[in-house]
């Protein structure tokens, strides 16, 4: 388990054959949900889009932009292939017309949890194909990076 006491840090090769190995994974994953999307036109920065949009919370676009580290002209051209999607709207705040607030439609929470289940379907396929004891592996694995994530400050624990 992953505690607050001294511990030693991974080896540099360690990691990166670690994060080889997920890209590697999220690839294979990513490239079998890929055919099933109903709207396969959604690019990889739309999709971090409408990923900060899922708590149903809407945003400003100027948090929007700052999230993704992108210019703000860059986050309104994204929104804008977005809500020509349907996957996202813009209006102005009440209280400041000057802002503009961005939120998911119901096309694209419902986009979102179609690529999620997908996703977890294909992940359902992978693990079935594992042995018991691998599967606790992987549980043990998988709740190790839970902790050590909620370990993570705050602000970059999202």
């Amino acid at each position: 388990m992953v505690t607050n006491e001294y511990r030693p840090a991974p080896a540099a090769d360690d990691v990166e054959r670690v994060l080889q190995g997920y890209g590697q994974l999220v690839r294979i994953l990513s490239a079998a949900r890929s055919p099933e999307l109903p709207d396969s036109s959604v690019t990889m920065a739309q999709m971090r889009v409408l990923m900060l949009l899922a708590t149903g919370a809407e945003a400003r676009m100027s948090e929007l932009a700052s999230a993704m580290g992108v210019s703000m002209s860059t986050a309104s051209g994204l929104v804008d292939r977005l809500v020509e999607s349907r996957l996202v709207a813009r209006h102005t705040d009440a209280a400041d017309r000057r802002q503009v607030l961005v939120s998911l439609t119901d096309d694209g929470a419902a986009f979102l949890d179609h690529f999620q289940e997908l996703g977890l379907w294909h992940l359902r396929e992978l693990l079935a194909r594992l042995s018991p004891a691998d599967i606790a592996k992987v549980r043990q694995t998988v709740e190790i990076l839970i902790t050590a994530a909620n370990e993570l400050p705050k602000e970059t624990n999202s």
